[in-house]
């Protein structure tokens, strides 16, 4: 409104004009051009034009009408103004002789860059003509280093094993120098510098290629070609490091000494969590090692560590010093949230949580919560049911312990790359249904986690438990059983007791591809239903302390890839199958342990829980309000999207799911179309639609619009439902649209 009432080009001298942008053409044969080249020439290019609507600089105008020329604005109108960028001829040219030199950088030695400046009557810009040419390949690398000792000749091995890029790039020239550096402070050199390399290009004139020359320079110090000890590895909790020159002492290698005047952690957690040991060669790899084993503890504030050669004639010994303050070991937080499901329920959760960091003196974090929160109706179908509020109530403790608490296994902390971690669990939650009946859980379970190599996280869980008890039974929802048995469902107690094992692949990138993979397998009743067997009691069996047990296999693996099909757009995909076998005592997976499909991280065209098992169709019944959560023992799930970042703040998606759950054998509350059957392709529900992601940098705000293809509960002839394409009806709408908000992308 401010803006368009302001003409911007009456507020300006003769010799002033607004910097009105500038535009980039580029010439020649594309095929040797980085992805990277066109992005990173309009980074190089300056100044910035000032923010536009409809190529009208609308905070230009505020400046002027706000008169920020002669007054200071407040921090209100700072948002709404921006200073004028005036257009600078000596900024044109400083821009081509940066964009020529950029380009030479990249392998572009023939480069041409062209401006010309273009007028108008109030502003000016900048066009950019550039010619890139033939980029230089690499053709020959010469290693020139002389291997007449020891530093040489390892010098010359890191220098075989790091590799060039096929063209000529300098900030590649650069990550090389840098590799040969990590490789040899690898090897003990805890002194060498990448500049101690010398990189000669040589041009061929011929093929439009090169050879890199490799010499080691001269003048290298003494001190720099030594290869260096651990000797003694000192650690201050909240205390200032001193720093002594021992040279008269004759005590080398005494490990680990620890200074804690307050006594606050044991020795041991220290021994694991440095990497370095006294008398071995120092590495920079470990070093990096032991900051992040340090950070992941979750108990110090500040990390600093540092090396000191040990003052002894012709030392190659280093003392190893790491300086921690520490967190405030215990803490009190209190979290209120509000909550709205699927289902239509809305409401809020109130938690309080205590922490303790260092319960055990060995960087234990132990953590007490309670939990409660209040749902009620406000929207989805409604029914004639008087009772549609819940209550939740709950209690969980977890101890998490930086070490395998398990009698003689251990995991190197010399080998492992992250210190393997104990979590024991414990909780209670009672589910209230106003009016009807309430629902008790009570869970336990122990769990080992652990890395091997980089990147690969496993996690064991040995031993779970979770036992479900109805009580408070009304009068009206034994009414409600009477008329629709399947609601004794809910009413049935599970005693679940089994473990799982879990493998994940962190997420890799190489070149355009990025993939990463995880699987699980869970059991349940396996134990238990051998010592039923051996037990060999008719009376009892299939129980345990009088309840019945589950028994059930559980396997799920999810894979994802993302193809770079630019610098701004790529294709993401997703794959995921479930497969959960009951037997014994089972006919179904217990709930907790069901598959599902819908919502904003799986298929975004439907709501959540709202689709399936098979081609099972709501019908809005009693039992359905209580039981009809469309869950199911088999899933199978692909989603692929087209990702466009349009700017730093907002990036625009495209996408098709398909995807549904089936039960195993089952039939009692979902019946025979719900079963999985070698139909099941003509059952995979399909859907489509536009994402819109905001990242704010810490956090990544997603709405994903998505509307139904293909509905495999639909009578034959109504489940595709493009032709019913509708968007100015409003009951199409309410039926077809489903809008997901969310954080982080799918």
């Amino acid at each position: 409104v401010f803006s368009t009432s302001c003409k911007v080009g009456k507020h300006l001298s003769q010799d002033q004009k607004i910097y009105a942008g500038s535009k980039v053409y580029y010439y020649g044969d594309k095929t040797t051009w980085p992805l990277d080249l066109k992005p990173k020439v309009e980074e190089k290019i300056q100044p910035k034009e000032n923010s536009k609507v409809l190529s009208y600089p609308y905070k230009v105008a505020n400046y002027f009408l706000f008169n920020a020329d002669t007054k200071k604005p407040n921090n209100l109108v700072n948002r709404l103004i921006e200073k004028p960028v005036f257009f600078n001829d000596k900024a044109k040219f400083r821009t081509e002789k940066s964009l020529l030199e950029y380009l030479q950088s990249r392998g572009f030695f023939k480069a041409e860059v062209n401006s010309v400046s273009e007028y108008k009557k109030h502003s000016h810009g900048s066009l950019y003509y550039l010619i890139p040419g033939p980029r230089y390949a690499i053709d020959t690398v010469l290693v020139k280093i002389d291997t007449s000792d020891t530093f040489s000749k390892d010098l010359y091995k890191a220098v075989q094993n790091s590799k060039f890029e096929k063209y000529f790039d300098l900030d590649n020239i650069i990550a090389y120098k840098k590799n040969v550096e990590l490789n040899m402070r690898g090897k003990g050199y805890h002194g060498f510098r990448p500049d101690f390399l010398s990189l000669e290009a040589d041009t061929l004139g011929k093929n439009h290629s090169l050879n890199i020359i490799i010499s080691q320079r001269p003048n290298i110090s003494i001190s720099a070609k030594k290869q260096f000890q651990i000797n003694d590895i000192h650690v201050f909790i909240n205390e200032k490091p001193i720093i002594t020159a021992d040279g008269e002492s004759e005590d080398f290698f005494r490990g680990l000494l620890l200074n804690d005047s307050l006594k606050k952690y044991k020795e041991k957690l220290f021994v694991d969590a440095i990497a370095f040991r006294p008398g071995t060669l120092y590495n920079h790899e470990l070093e990096s090692i032991t900051t992040n084993r340090l950070l992941s503890l979750s108990n110090f504030r500040l990390i600093n560590s540092s090396f000191s050669v040990v003052n002894s004639l012709d030392s190659t010994l280093l003392d190893n010093y790491y300086y921690l303050q520490t967190l405030k070991s215990k803490s009190f937080r209190l979290e209120a949230n509000a909550i709205n499901r699927s289902s239509g329920l809305a409401g809020s959760q109130l938690s309080v949580n205590w922490l303790n960091l260092n319960t055990f003196k060995a960087a234990e974090l132990l953590k007490f919560s309670l939990k409660a929160n209040f749902e009620f109706q406000i929207g989805g179908k409604k029914n004639n049911i008087s009772y549609p509020n819940n209550y939740r109530l709950g209690f969980d403790a977890s101890l998490n312990l930086p070490r395998l608490w398990v009698p003689k296994i251990k995991i190197d902390p010399e080998v492992s790359k992250v210190l393997p971690k104990t979590q024991l669990l414990v909780g209670y939650e009672t589910f209230l249904k106003t009016g009807l009946y309430n629902l008790n859980s009570a869970r336990a379970s122990l769990i080992y986690s652990w890395t091997k190599g980089r990147g690969v996280e496993q996690a064991f869980k040995p031993f779970s438990i979770n036992i479900l008890k109805s009580s408070n039974i009304s009068s009206v929802f034994l009414d409600e059983i009477f008329s629709d048995p399947k609601l004794l469902v809910i009413l049935e107690n599970q005693f679940i007791a089994g473990g799982s094992y879990e493998f994940t692949r962190l997420p890799v990138s190489k070149g355009k591809h990025h993939y990463s993979y995880t699987s699980s397998l869970d059991f349940a009743g396996n134990f238990i239903g051998l010592v039923d067997l051996v037990r060999n009691k008719p009376a009892k069996k299939g129980s345990i302390f009088d309840e019945y047990f589950a028994q059930f296999w559980r396997a799920e693996t999810e894979f994802r890839y993302k193809y770079d099909l630019g610098l701004r757009t790529a294709l993401a995909n997703r794959f995921f199958l479930g497969l959960g076998i009951p037997y014994g005592n089972s006919l179904q997976l217990p709930f907790p342990s069901q598959f599902y499909v819908g919502g904003n991280n799986s298929l975004r065209s439907f709501r959540a829980r709202g689709i399936g098992p098979g081609a099972y169709k709501r019908t809005n019944s009693v039992s359905e309000l209580f039981l009809g959560n469309n869950t199911g023992d088999i899933k199978l799930e692909i989603n692929t999207e087209y990702r466009l970042k349009v700017n730093s703040l907002l990036s625009l998606a495209t996408f098709l799911d398909a995807g549904n759950v089936w039960m195993y054998k089952d039939t009692y509350i979902y019946g025979k179309e719900a079963l999985f059957t070698k139909n099941f392709l003509s059952q995979m529900a399909l859907g489509t639609g536009l994402g819109f992601r905001f990242d704010f940098s810490f956090v990544i705000f997603r709405l994903d619009i998505g509307t139904p293809l293909h509905k495999p509960y639909e009578e034959a002839g109504s489940k595709w439902t493009i032709k019913d394409f509708n968007l100015k009806n409003k009951d199409w709408r309410q039926e077809n649209i489903v809008w997901n908000v969310a954080i982080g992308l799918p």
